[in-house]
């Protein structure tokens, strides 16, 4: 993962604070309405799910009907999607398909354009990459030269002025959780151009789509190519699938844009389907620090509940 800025005291205080979530605009039913219109032809005729109200955390997934494990029960197309520009990432990787892009220097791949992206030769005629060349051109990236890792990191976010109306709905139905170090990532974004957008409005719509990534969004590692390639991705259905340390299903990425969810044990129906949001094999404490620090609760989950599995019970 990049290195991170030192950050004082204050600082991590505020990023293990409780988060104030955002006003949510639609209810679950609506919410699941959203949904089945995103997913178009991807929607199985009959879902071995349904979205539902949680006793574990807000909205979730609930299985319709006994569900084997190893069953796929979704995949789901991204709303919105970009590199994360790791430094363990090579950033001449074109920001819409995603290939390695040929050349030897930052130039080679940068688009001819001056709107400072890399982009393929194949993808710089794109309606899609036309649309945000004009944009950051528009903006005045002050990088043009060489490759800007944060222009990189917030090119998921710009992408939600692209969103269409109901896309644009299903964001602001989304669980969006506030925190004041989230203006921290406007701030990075204003620091690349020379005529970022003031408008409060879109300033608004921005922050609003930072919060709801960095409530609900996946990171990505994909192959294209045999070239590996990591981004993060907001996916709303597989966002809902809330954390158990001990969980009933997993994903795995397809072309780095699609999430494919499938069931890892029997799930009778009625229950819900859930995820580790941690990786399974970290002990309790291990786990309980990532999600305090990264996801802001304390899982009550039984593994973690689960006397026997912490550290002073161990054998010497």
């Amino acid at each position: 993962m990049s290195e991170q800025p030192s950050e004082n005291r204050e600082e991590q205080r505020q990023k293990i604070q409780p988060m104030q979530q955002m006003t949510i605009s639609a209810s679950t039913q609506e919410l699941a309405e959203l949904i089945d219109l995103r997913l178009g032809d991807l929607r199985p005729r009959e879902p071995a799910w349904r979205v539902a109200d949680s006793p574990i955390s807000g909205r979730g997934i609930f299985a319709t009907r006994d569900i084997a494990a190893g069953e796929e029960l979704f995949r789901e197309h991204t709303l919105l999607v970009g590199p994360t520009a790791h430094r363990s990432t090579n950033l001449r990787t074109c920001t819409l398909c995603y290939c390695l892009i040929p050349g030897d220097t930052d130039l080679d791949a940068l688009c001819p354009a001056g709107c400072g992206l890399p982009v393929c030769p194949d993808c710089r005629t794109s309606d899609r990459h036309q649309l945000e060349c004009k944009l950051f051109r528009k903006w005045k990236p002050l990088e043009t030269q060489r490759i800007e890792p944060r222009a990189l990191r917030i090119l998921s976010v710009v992408r939600c002025f692209f969103l269409d109306e109901p896309q644009r709905k299903l964001l602001y139905a989304m669980q969006a959780n506030a925190d004041r170090y989230y203006m921290k990532e406007v701030q990075r974004a204003a620091e690349c151009f020379q005529h970022f957008p003031k408008e409060q409005d879109m300033l608004d719509y921005f922050y609003r789509t930072i919060c709801a990534f960095n409530t609900n969004a996946f990171e990505s590692r994909s192959h294209v190519g045999g070239h590996e390639v990591l981004v993060r991705a907001l996916f709303p259905l597989a966002g809902l699938l809330n954390h158990q340390c001990t969980p009933n299903a997993a994903h795995h990425f397809e072309d780095g844009e699609t999430i494919v969810v499938c069931s890892t044990e029997r799930i009778p129906c009625g229950a819900e389907i859930t995820m580790s949001y941690a990786k399974l094999l970290w002990s309790t404490l291990a786990r309980k620090i990532f999600l305090g620090m990264t996801k802001h609760f304390m899982c009550q989950c039984v593994r973690c509940q689960d006397p026997t599995v912490s550290p002073e019970h161990c054998i010497p």
